[in-house]
């Protein structure tokens, strides 16, 4: 088991941020401290748009707090998902180059939350701070396909330049989530030290938000519990299919379904 500081959205209603991230850490026998960057009444897309955002001061008077009781000795991981703000990517980046300097070395991983789709759906300020100074500090990133190619640069058209430019993204562990897609299958791969590992997970329809962030959760969790790449890539899959199969046509991902054995 290790301790994981998760840093990201919380909503009330609507599994994605930290209501994603935290239940699949948890669900591998992870101790989790989240840390929410926002709170939301209900996911984009659920309900009304009711948030709270707390400063960049008070997000480091958090992480401050956390730092004078000795806790940084005892972390097992960092992650970092969504940012609402700049100024937010600058408090935690201080925090996390603080945390790495007492525990070199420590697995940090970088959920690059700024769009899908085509579109961008942070700031223009705040995807370049999370390209510029975050990004950085991980050791493993899982951008999808859209969000790889916007903090490259690239027109992503073909899987040779997908494989280039994740190669080229800076982490020596990469993730890219829906790097390839078609009407039947999704595919994701995986770029580390070793060879490229791509694979095909079918293809879901109307599921709700936040597979991403379960993914995420769950990617770190396996890598945790010391799998080798490619196992760990394929338990994190096989996690999230039977979820995503379990919430198709429904409101919010039924999270429910990652305590259920794979055969039921």
């Amino acid at each position: 088991m290790a301790k994981v500081l998760a840093i990201s959205s919380h909503t009330v209603r609507g599994h994605v941020g930290l209501n994603a991230t935290v239940p699949a850490l948890q669900h591998l026998d992870h101790e989790v401290w989240p840390l929410p960057t926002v709170l939301l009444a209900s996911r984009p897309g659920l309900g009304r748009l009711a948030k709270h955002e707390p400063s960049s001061e008070s997000l480091m008077a958090m992480l401050d707090a956390l730092e004078a009781d000795g806790c940084w000795t005892s972390l097992g991981a960092v992650l970092a998902g969504y940012f609402p703000s700049a100024t937010a990517v600058f408090a935690v980046v201080r925090a996390i180059a603080r945390i790495k300097a007492t525990r070199p070395g420590l697995p940090v991983l970088i959920d690059p939350v700024v769009g899908d789709a085509g579109r961008l759906y942070v700031s223009q300020p705040t995807a370049e701070a999370i390209r510029d100074v975050l990004l950085p500090m991980a050791t493993i990133a899982t951008p999808n396909l859209f969000e790889l190619s916007w903090l490259t640069g690239s027109d992503l058209r073909d899987p040779a330049q997908v494989l280039a430019r994740a190669r080229e993204l800076g982490p020596p562990t990469v993730v890219v989530t829906s790097a390839r897609q078609t009407s039947r299958v999704v595919a994701t791969l995986l770029i580390g030290t070793d060879r490229p590992i791509e694979r095909e997970m079918r293809k879901r329809e109307d599921v709700p938000n936040g597979a991403g962030d379960l993914f995420a959760g769950l990617f770190l969790g396996h890598w945790l519990n010391g799998s080798s790449s490619e196992a760990v890539l394929d338990a994190s899959l096989a996690d999230l299919d039977r979820v995503l199969a379990a919430s198709a046509g429904r409101d919010v991902l039924q999270l429910a379904a990652l305590h259920r054995d794979e055969g039921a």
